[in-house]
């Protein structure tokens, strides 16, 4: 990802701070940082020492404002950014003002403060503040880095819909524990520059009334406020228990000079760096109930009303030292910064499905979803509800259910569809199944915007006779409209061919098979004479055949059991000794547990992930010779023919009659060339680059780890 961030200057200050941090940790996580500063600062070296590459626009002065935007969009649009972050007030409006000049980047702004002080500011800080209020909603994504802040600027007109909170990093490499001389007096500190918003006075105030302890006050700058403090120390009687230091560069060691920290600010306090930084050096601390404070400090007896020195006296006097810094190592650290921030930058993916019920593309979709964390994810099913619906949305992914009807499209479906898509201001969509890909062609038209679109086809198609009338007038209708895709991605080489065959455009293929997770669908204790079907109750699975098999079986091999599972099957008319399950959520243990694992599907099987499963756990499967099957279990197991019970039925009494033995060379080639990890590389590039040309445009291209295709 390239990202541009624009702040006013790089000199000493939290914000500063922060975004050298940020923009470090995001050059090692591979992204291409640029920082553009109106004004110089000592920051710029440490920026260009960790990758990034800093521009100084040159500010000349107050009233420098035309030559100084014109050097700014020059030097922005050379950068090519995918993202302009604003960094505080005057930064976000030029962010905001750039988008035009710079081929409409996301805009991103930071807010650094809980409460502002535009009222300090004069006549322009006043209009700068009004100005931010009002445009803030054309801003794309508005990033605050408390909770306190949020609630104040949406209060203020921001769009709450944009903001997100992400808190700030602290450095636990720098900031850590340092060795300290014991002492029997309690060291109180602050550290803050000298501004009426740090409302030293009720710090002061409080000391006045800890006669035991010792105080330490830290920072520089209004030379007025720090006169007017130093005085009203003198008349409190505490100059002799009182030092005085300007700012300091090596904070971990005045940290390490203190027992506890006390942040007394009066407003404007966001998240605050100086209590996170003395957390993560083992200091506690105490603080006024601003901003976040509370939320960081996590203990609501070291928190006192605002200007309340008598509470605040309390909360010292009542001090029992301990080691806080855990909380920061967990919660606030650097790595959490960039991982949060990369993520909410990060392209978002609007995923278009057919529904979330219990098939295998529903259980794929979920984890490609779950393992491209990198992504940001919006999932629109065209139908309602679905158990992966709960699964997603308890990962905190954001599922729109339209409640279409099968093969219905309602105006009420479809106006939903439109504002999740004006919402959701997608970077790349993806349709999954043939509906969901003739959905995504409609999102984007309701999108206004040329954006990537990817299709993704689930299965083989020898007949569309086979399919019902509605799926087959979208499968024909998709055919014409394939020119619009950027990429049309099969799980099968025999489906890309088929699907190619019927006027998919060919150039725009891109195979990416199935894979599985080896950790959840691995070898277990298996049940003698047990054999498995698994699957929905779909004309296309064919239990028909199972269950004819399975008498034939029995008639040979009288002590053979049976189970099938799938949404639906509970319908099926059976014999004795087959059990019918229904839907079930422990499938891997259920897998694990078959002596044969049997996929007797009779057309319209594309990558079949129960066999892929049951290789995954080392049972031996017997399947029929349809879709990608051939492919998938290279020359493991059996494959019959399809809709054949007496070969499906010597197949699986072969296998029977061989014993309980595992078959390792099954797991084997799930591992080398169907992984999870894989599968998770090949999407992830192909959401980050979805224009890219094909390595191999045309499926029926030998594939580097296909055995030859079953048909031809």
């Amino acid at each position: 990802m390239k990202i541009a961030f624009i702040i006013r200057d790089l000199g000493h200050g939290g914000a500063q701070r922060q975004l050298v941090l940020l923009a470090a940790g995001m050059v090692k996580e591979g992204h291409e940082v640029s920082v553009l500063h109106f004004y110089d600062g000592p920051f710029r070296a440490e920026l260009e020492a960790s990758g990034v590459r800093t521009l100084c626009i040159g500010k000349k002065s107050r009233w420098d404002l035309a030559g100084f935007f014109l050097r700014l969009v020059k030097v922005a649009r050379s950068l090519q950014a995918e993202v302009i972050h604003g960094y505080l007030a005057e930064s976000n409006l030029m962010a905001l003002f750039l988008k035009l000049f710079c081929g409409f980047p996301r805009i991103v702004w930071g807010v650094r403060d809980s409460q502002t002080d535009a009222h300090l500011w004069g006549i322009l800080g006043r209009l700068s503040f009004r100005l931010n209020c009002l445009l803030a909603r054309f801003a794309d994504v508005i990033i605050c880095n408390s909770q306190a802040g949020r609630a104040y600027y949406a209060a203020r007109g921001y769009p709450l819909h944009k903001m997100h909170v992400i808190p700030n990093g602290i450095d636990t490499g720098r900031f850590k524990p340092q060795p300290r001389a014991p002492s029997q007096t309690l060291t109180f500190g602050l550290v803050g520059r000298m501004n009426p918003m740090k409302d030293i006075a009720t710090f002061l105030a409080a000391a006045a009334l800890d006669p035991h302890a010792k105080f330490i006050i830290v920072g520089s700058g209004d030379p007025g406020y720090e006169k007017q403090m130093r005085e009203l120390a003198t008349r409190l009687g505490l100059d002799e228990r009182l030092t005085w230091m300007p700012a300091q560069d090596d904070m971990p060691s005045v940290y390490a000079k203190f027992d506890c920290l006390v942040n007394s600010s009066a407003f404007g306090e966001g998240f605050s760096n100086v209590i996170g930084e003395a957390m993560a050096c083992g200091v506690p601390c105490i603080a006024s109930n601003v901003g976040d404070s509370a939320w960081l400090i996590g203990d609501k007896a070291q928190i006192f009303p605002v200007g309340d020195h008598t509470a605040l006296a309390q909360c010292m006097l009542s001090f029992q030292p301990h080691n806080p810094r855990q909380r920061i190592v967990d919660e606030f650290s650097v790595a959490k910064l960039v991982e949060r921030t990369t993520r909410l930058l990060s392209k978002k993916v609007l995923w278009l499905t057919t529904g979330l019920g219990s098939g295998g593309a529903e259980m794929m979709l979920v984890q490609l979803i779950r393992g491209l964390p990198q992504f940001q994810h919006v999932v629109v099913s065209l139908t309602a509800g679905g158990k992966h619906a709960t699964a997603l949305r308890a990962a905190g992914i954001p599922v729109h259910s339209l409640d279409m009807p099968a093969g219905r499209p309602t105006l009420s479906s479809l106006w939903g569809l439109f504002k999740v898509v004006r919402e959701t201001k997608a970077d790349v969509m993806m349709g999954w199944m043939y509906h969901g890909c003739f959905a995504a062609v409609l999102a984007r038209c309701m999108r206004f915007k040329r954006v990537p679109m990817i299709w993704n086809v689930r299965q083989s198609l020898y007949d569309l006779k086979h399919e019902k009338r509605g799926s087959a007038l979208v499968i024909r209708a998709l055919a014409w409209l394939s020119w619009l895709p950027q990429r049309i991605t099969y799980n099968t080489q025999t489906g890309a061919q088929q699907h190619e065959a019927l006027g998919y455009r060919a150039v725009k293929t891109e195979l990416i098979p199935n894979g599985f997770d080896l950790a959840r669908w691995r070898p277990a204790t298996r049940r003698p004479g047990l054999i498995g079907r698994f699957g929905r109750n779909a004309p296309m699975k064919d239990y028909a055949t199972f269950i004819a098999a399975a008498k034939l079986i029995t008639q040979q091999r009288p002590a053979t059991q049976f189970i099938i599972v799938g949404a639906g099957t509970e319908e099926l008319e059976v014999p004795p000794n087959i059990q019918l399950l229904g839907e079930r959520h422990d499938l891997p243990e259920l897998t694990a547990s078959l002596h044969i694992a049997v996929s007797s599907s009779g057309f319209g099987e594309g990558f079949p992930n129960v066999v892929g499963e049951a290789m995954a756990c080392a049972v031996p499967v017997v399947a029929t010779d349809i879709g990608d099957t051939r492919w998938v279990m290279g020359e493991t197991g059996r494959l019959v023919p399809p809709r054949d019970p007496a070969a499906l039925a010597a197949a699986c009494i072969e296998i029977l009659d061989a014993g309980l033995t595992p078959d390792h060379a099954a797991r084997e080639r799930i591992e080398q060339q169907f992984s999870i990890k894989s599968v998770l590389q090949k999407f992830a590039a192909l959401l980050n680059s979805p224009r890219r040309a094909a390595a191999s445009p045309r499926a029926h291209a030998p594939h580097p780890l296909a055995t030859p295709l079953p048909h031809p």
